[in-house]
């Protein structure tokens, strides 16, 4: 199983109304991690994710804790279910932009107070930006023909890729009148889809370089260990091993595009089959198998995938026994 097996985790955006509840109600120590990392964020999280509105969610603040604490109470019920550490049941761990937390907290490389305080970080530099601008998607283009899109709107301001999650689906970040010529021109070229996207944030590109730039001091005083399992940074989409890349990827991620894509694309060289999204929603899952790269993904979305995952991850580890 450890050759195959990898849990990924998502990111922001991949927060909803209700998220975890019927987990929460089903599970012990799902209600027990939600009450561990409430303590320490000094937030009461259980009611932001079941009773929040939706606006509540959208702040980086908020929507950063509530996936990670989503992702951490579905890891801790494996742990406990399989009296192991995550690190020893996967082979490998993957977070989608934020969702690199609680991968790194689940390779025992950040501890869990510091994994939080970290969140809180990243979500105070990027909501107290100076940088104006949003983010686009644009699904039906290959790279080159965006690229070749993007050198024509950047004479109306910056932008550039932000997010590589399939071969032909990217998003795009930068200044509003870049991105609203982004669509317009991508929609020329014979998009599938090209549409701005709810943010008012400009992430992962240089517009961030301010927070990026604070950020790096606040990692500084963090004790950070390297990570105790193969570890897929999606800020280089390759397999970083020691302390100091830990602290350049979470860093360097409020600059450098998500890239997912190389990720995945990495799963046959290193005879990964099977992935396990942890956290809300099923976008990691959805992108796993669209891009072929022969490895089952599932979900934990709600209580009945669960369930169908630790049942599934019993059969895998009597097999290895």
């Amino acid at each position: 199983m450890k050759e195959k097996l990898i849990f990924v985790f998502p990111g922001q955006g991949s927060q909803h109304v209700g998220m975890c509840k019927d987990i929460y109600d089903n599970f012990q120590p799902v209600r027990e991690t939600f009450q561990n990392i409430s303590d320490v964020a000094n937030k009461d999280i259980a009611n932001l994710c079941f009773n929040g509105t939706t606006e509540d969610l959208k702040k980086p603040v908020n929507s950063s804790l509530c996936i990670f604490t989503h992702s951490v109470a579905v890891g801790h019920l494996i742990e406990q279910e399989f009296k192991k550490p995550l690190y020893e049941i996967a082979y490998a761990l993957s977070g989608y932009s934020l969702g690199q937390y609680p991968a790194l907290y689940f390779a025992d490389s950040i501890p869990l107070e510091e994994t939080v305080k970290g969140l809180a970080s990243n979500a105070f530099y990027v909501s107290n930006t100076n940088r104006a601008g949003g983010m686009a998607c644009v699904m039906g283009l290959f790279k080159n023909q965006l690229e070749e899109i993007l050198e024509k709107a950047k004479t109306f301001g910056f932008v550039a890729i932000s997010n590589y999650n399939l071969k032909n689906q990217f998003v795009v970040s930068g200044e509003t009148e870049a991105l609203c010529k982004v669509v317009e021109l991508s929609k020329q070229y014979g998009a599938k889809l090209a549409k701005m996207l709810d943010a008012a944030i400009p992430v992962h590109c240089e517009l961030m370089r301010n927070s990026e730039n604070k950020l790096i001091e606040k990692l500084k005083k963090v004790n950070i260990k390297p990570p105790k399992t193969n570890w897929f940074s999606s800020t280089t989409g390759n397999v970083m091993g020691s302390a100091d890349d830990v602290k350049a990827t979470l860093a360097h991620q409020m600059t450098k595009g998500v890239r997912w894509l190389d990720v995945m694309e990495k799963f046959p060289a290193y005879n990964i089959k099977y992935a396990y999204e942890l956290g809300p929603g099923t976008s990691l899952t959805s992108l796993i198998k669209r891009a072929d790269v022969g490895c089952t993904a599932s979900h934990t979305d709600n209580v009945k995938f669960v369930q169908k995952m630790l049942t599934e991850l019993e059969n895998m580890i009597v097999k290895t026994r």
